[in-house]
């Protein structure tokens, strides 16, 4: 039953993608809970951020049965724009590897990658691209933007937290930024499993994503 015990999404994202539980499907209410402190005009594009992979992590958490099971997508790629004063040239468009799934057990990985859920092979990558980024006060963030999981998309919005930016006190120069978000996906409503291990009772439908980012320009 090992091999039945997760299905999951990615962010993400995290972002990876991401960058990075308050995400959903529904569409964007323009003036829903969103402290409009960013027009829509896209101004001059914001600095773009790099990945620092070894303090990055794009994690998923998916119920099996009764308890919470964990995992991780290791290969993302991507562009993140971001300035706090410039929202309108501020922007994410990151891809997720989704053959680079690790739930810690190889059998449940195949069968993750396999036509049950991933199709890894037709469909190997999930994609997230911001239409833009409003604030909602202090440090926090909404990218209302498409999600691309197999041969769906979906306008969502993703909830992220700046944690600001400072000299890097480890590479001389350079300066470093941290995010973190966490959002939730219904897996159903991307494909991922056709709803025969739900009905089963072995997983539960609902995917838990958290995205954290220190990022280097």
């Amino acid at each position: 039953m090992g091999g039945l015990r997760l299905a999951v999404l990615l962010s993400v994202v995290g972002f990876a993608g991401l960058a990075m539980a308050a995400g959903t499907q529904t569409p964007a209410d323009s003036g829903a809970g969103i402290a409009a402190a960013a027009s829509d005009a896209r101004g001059e594009p914001a600095p773009a951020w790099a990945f620092d992979p070894p303090h990055c992590s794009v994690l998923f958490f998916v119920k099996h049965i009764l308890a919470q099971v964990p995992g991780r997508f290791d290969s993302y790629s991507g562009t993140v724009r971001f300035d706090p004063a410039n929202l309108g040239g501020s922007s994410i468009d990151v891809s997720v590897d989704m053959a680079s799934v690790d739930t810690g057990v190889a059998k449940r990985d195949e069968h993750l990658k396999s036509p049950d859920f991933f199709d890894a092979a037709k469909y190997p990558g999930m994609r997230f691209v911001s239409q833009r980024i409003t604030s909602k006060g202090g440090n926090e963030y909404v990218a209302e933007g498409d999600l691309t999981i197999k041969d769906v998309t979906k306008r969502i919005q993703l909830p992220f937290t700046s944690l600001g930016t400072r000299p890097s006190p480890m590479e001389q120069g350079k300066q470093l930024a941290g995010f973190e978000a966490h959002f939730s996906i219904n897996m159903l409503e991307y494909h991922v499993s056709d709803g025969k291990f739900q009905k089963m009772g072995v997983l539960g439908d609902t995917v838990d994503i958290v995205i954290n980012l220190e990022m280097l320009r």
